[in-house]
């Protein structure tokens, strides 16, 4: 058993409103998981932003899609996602950027 030798697959993120970003995935391929994985963890931040960024567990593995609310509006995001196993956590995706859409659009 050991940690996911890679991130998890077909990582999208797209603006759903003007306050949230929906994220997608798929599990990591098989022959990388070594063990059972057992959730994700979303990370986002402002775009920009050099701070650590927020983040979001996912305690379930068969759940791979997130909507990020709260955000603000017409802002560029960048987010990242990761899978854990019981021993710890893979590496994280590429950095994947959406913005937020501009009022009543």
């Amino acid at each position: 058993m050991a940690v996911p030798s890679k991130s998890p697959s077909n990582f999208t993120v797209a603006a759903s409103s003007s306050s949230s970003i929906t994220a997608s995935w798929q599990l990591p391929p098989k022959d990388s998981r070594n063990g059972i994985v057992r959730g994700f963890k979303l990370y986002y931040k402002k775009r920009g932003y050099t701070g650590l960024p927020n983040t979001l567990i996912i305690r379930n593995e068969t759940i791979c899609t997130k909507a990020v609310i709260g955000l603000e509006k017409y802002t560029e995001y960048e987010f990242q996602v990761l899978a854990f196993t019981s021993i710890g956590d893979g590496p994280n995706s590429s950095a994947e950027v959406a913005t937020t859409k501009e009022d009543g659009k």
